[in-house]
């Protein structure tokens, strides 16, 4: 099939193959490229190198400090970005002009990175964070809207499914670029590399994804569009309560990636000159571990829905989140790496039921951009919580007992809250289960 194709069917259609699956997908690839290094490996080398050898008391309380301010744009971005690209008029689709305005931003913001070493400004550094933080959510935001455009009822778990796909490729991709170019504190190898894949992705997007042209809208009162910006609680129940347990169990997942690299430096006793290389391979293996997981939870769905799974693999990261706090009292790099495997497969099953379930009980109302922000927010919001609490924490507690122990309390607390997630999302009710579920078979198959 040629990327200059003119016609493509519509998702869901029995021409929609793999190939256009993919095209539609493609740009999750990108982001995840970045967001499973930049954040858990860069960020931190980088601010190791600016603080020096004098900062190591202070690196994960400026490493979150700056991961969570950046990620209050996170959370912001996406909703706005969103709800102006559902009212654009834009002749060649309202998601276009914000998918192109952000991924070049985005690109810019990585060769920002690039000046960066010993004794220069950690509050200078924050601000280019905080930067590229606005320009991948600009695009984030709507992108996620395009997705739900494009997608009827009865390819809501194949584009979820194909959207997973993405998400670890892109973080398989990332993370072996990582190891294999990557040198402590000289990230302009694989920045550039960044750079590549956005500006490929976004072009196989343009060409391959044909977003109608947008419809006329309806102009709200700015009053009322504030009023109605966030869904009406009683009749979209199960939105808020995807919402909470989503956010509960990324409060588990993303402290651990965001200071894995220091864990493995001060608890497991790394060099850190070694660490950030060993980290990507193991977050390679941790993507490729989590591709098998991710096709066996979309049988399990198929047979138990996509509640059942989400509930079960948050156990799945809850205990593999209390083994990394037991291994701080027994410090062993051996005993990391099944670890890893377990973690990596209940993630890799959560998030292959993650999209669906969140299409499944989104509001209708054709506010998708903004409504898929909205959803993002809980992803970004246990970044911003997470980085700094845990950041804070380790901080306190290290001076007073020791490091170790200050990583086991913080690692078991994030154990603790996929465990309230697990709880709390049986009272998620999605009736769509049954008749999403039989797409998932051809739409991961690599006959397409």
């Amino acid at each position: 099939m040629s990327l200059a194709s003119s016609e493509q069917p519509a998702i869901g259609s029995s021409e929609f193959g793999t190939l256009n699956y993919a095209f539609l997908s493609i740009l999750w690839l990108a982001f995840f490229a970045q967001w499973a290094t930049v954040i858990p490996t860069i960020v931190p080398d980088q601010v190791r190198v600016i603080l020096g050898p004098n900062g190591a008391n202070y690196q994960e309380l400026i490493a979150g400090g700056i991961i969570a301010a950046s990620n209050v744009l996170a959370l912001v971005i996406p909703p706005i970005a969103g709800a102006l690209s559902d009212r654009s008029r834009s002749p060649r689709g309202r998601r276009r002009p914000f998918l192109i305005v952000g991924i070049l931003g985005a690109c810019v913001g990585l060769l920002l990175l690039l000046p960066f070493g010993q004794g220069d400004s950690p509050i200078l550094y924050g601000l280019v964070i905080l930067n590229l933080q606005l320009w991948w959510n600009w695009a984030a935001g709507p992108y996620a809207g395009l997705v739900t455009d494009m997608v009827p009822a009865t390819g809501r778990v194949a584009a979820s499914g194909w959207l997973n796909v993405m998400t670890i490729v892109g973080s398989a991709v990332g993370n072996g670029l990582m190891a294999a170019l990557y040198i402590a504190g000289q990230p302009l190898r694989v920045v550039v590399i960044f750079i590549v894949i956005n500006l490929l992705c976004l072009w196989i997007t343009l060409v391959r994804v044909h977003e109608p042209p947008a419809a006329a809208t309806v102009t709200l009162g700015v009053k009322n569009y504030i009023r109605t910006f966030f869904p009406d609680l009683n009749t979209n129940t199960n939105f808020y309560w995807v919402l909470l347990t989503r956010l509960l169990a990324q409060l588990g997942i993303w402290p651990i990636f965001i200071f894995f690299l220091y864990y493995l430096e001060k608890v497991i006793g790394i060099p850190p000159e070694i660490a950030p290389n060993l980290q990507n391979g193991l977050l390679l293996l941790a993507a490729l571990v989590a591709i098998p997981a991710a096709l066996l939870a979309n049988r399990l769905i198929k047979r138990h829905g996509m509640v059942r799974v989400v509930g079960s693999s948050s156990w799945v990261i809850a205990i593999a989140a209390f083994c990394y706090a037991a291994i701080a009292f027994h410090p062993s790099l051996v005993l990391v790496v099944p670890i890893l495997v377990v973690f990596s497969a209940g993630y890799g099953a959560y998030i292959a039921a993650d999209w669906a379930l969140a299409l499944c009980v989104l509001p209708s109302g054709g506010a998708a951009g903004k409504d898929m922000g909205i959803w993002h927010v809980s992803l970004v919001l246990p970044q911003i919580v997470g980085s700094a609490v845990i950041g804070w924490m380790i901080t306190e507690l290290s001076p007073w007992i020791t490091t170790r122990f200050a990583y086991a309390s913080a690692f078991a607390l994030c154990g603790l809250l996929p465990v309230a997630a697990s709880v709390l999302i049986n009272r998620i009710r999605c009736t769509k289960d049954t008749a999403d579920i039989e797409v998932v078979p051809d739409a991961v198959s690599p006959a397409g």
